[in-house]
Order: structure tokens, then sequence, then C-alpha cells
């Protein structure tokens, strides 16, 4: 099994340069990344992101003179973040973890919720996003199908019904995970937490489970309380 498999972000052949970025870049690109989270790209200024970061508006344009540069350059390290998240992830994998995976990955999502809700605006700024956006559909799907796999190889999860159907059920994941942040945006985060989308994904599994899976599930059901995180700075 290939580490992009178990990898839900990580980008293989892309435009977008996984770079270090400097203290004050760093600053900057965080700040954007919660107005973004907060009020949508399209209605977030440079001048808005310069006076959340403390900086002069000069200062700003000096690492990103246009928006478009800005939004390139959250991009990279959203992906450079993502890099990060899946590393933690492999490590999880190889532990029988699978909550944890599942929590890492929603609590980036919801830290990035921006690029999932506003993927048209992005695209609109820069257009290669869509190429960004593509390869995290598959590498969720793969990861997903992979998963799947590699608990049947231990004992948890049923061999597949037929051919191809776990690509299917893959793809299932990814729709829930996509549309739950939607709803959370809307409804807000008492009414659609994090342990209600980590339950249901879980649930969709669970027909799938060997009785060795079963036990498992239960154990995992009881620790999911304290694995949750939320409050999450965004």
């Amino acid at each position: 099994m290939d580490a992009i498999g178990l990898c839900p972000f990580k980008i293989q052949n892309s435009t977008f340069k996984i770079t270090k970025v400097k203290k004050t870049q760093e600053k900057i690109l965080k700040n954007a990344i919660q107005l973004f989270n907060k009020k949508g790209v399209s209605n977030v200024r440079l001048q808005d992101i310069a006076k959340k970061a403390g900086i002069s508006a000069g200062n700003l344009s000096y690492h990103y003179k246009l928006k478009k540069d800005l939004i390139e350059g959250v991009l990279e390290y959203m992906a450079q973040t993502g890099k990060e998240m899946s590393s933690q992830n492999m490590a999880f994998v190889e532990k029988n973890e699978y909550t944890a995976v599942t929590r890492n990955y929603i609590s980036f999502q919801i830290s990035h919720r921006f690029f999932y809700r506003d993927i048209l605006e992005i695209c609109s700024f820069v257009p290669t996003a869509k190429e960004l956006f593509e390869k995290h559909i598959e590498q969720v799907i793969n990861f997903a199908k992979n998963g799947m796999y590699l608990a049947i190889g231990k004992g948890f999860i049923k061999p597949e019904p037929h051919e191809g159907h776990y690509h299917f059920f893959a793809k299932n994941m990814w729709a829930i995970l996509n549309s739950w942040l939607i709803e959370r945006e809307v409804l807000g985060d008492k009414k659609v937490s994090m342990h209600q989308i980590m339950l249901a994904i879980w649930e969709a599994h669970y027909p799938y489970f060997t009785e060795k899976g079963q036990k498992e599930f239960v154990r995992l059901k009881k620790e999911l309380p304290a694995l949750i995180q939320e409050g999450i700075e965004v």
C-alpha cells in the first residue's frame, strides 16, 4: 500500500509548491485563514488581514502584492499543514487508532473550511486551485478505500462483497465529509458537532465489521468523547 493512499491531504505533481514560510508570512497566512473562515474569501480585503495580523498594509504588500498571491500562499500553507497531518495519521493507522485519524481530518476540515465552502470563488482568483481540490477528493477516497483494505487484513472488516464496492463506499465517505461542513456552517456547531459526524462515519462502517471489528467499534465508541476536540480556533 503506497503512502498517498493513507494520506488524506497530500499533493503530488502539483503546481503548488510546499515551501517553508518566514515568520511574518506565517502570521499573515494564519490570520488570512481565520478571516476567510469567518467572512468568506470574497469578503476579506488585504487591509483586513494586515489589521488582524497587526502589521502595516505595506508590510503585507511586500510579501503578497495581490490577493491572488495571498490566496496562493494560503493554499501552499494549507498543503504543508495537510502534509504534517498526514504524517500523524500514518502513525495512528499503524497503531489501529482509526478514531484519532478521523478526528484529525475533521479538525483539519474545520480549520480550513473556507477551502471547501468557497472553492468556486477561490478558483476565480487562482484557477489552479481546481487541481488541488481534485487531488484532495481523489486522496480522501483513496484513504477511505485503502483503510478498508488494511482493516480487512487485520480482521476488522469483511472482504469486499464484490469488486469495486469499497471504492463507491469511499466516495460516499467523501460525500458525508464534504456535506457536513455546510450543515455545521448553517446550523451551528452545537447542532452539528464533531461527535455527531464521527459517529455518522463509524455507523456507516458498522455493516462491514467482522465480530472482531464490532468489538473494536464498541471500544472506539466509548473512547470517542475523550478524543473530541471542539472549540477549534477558526
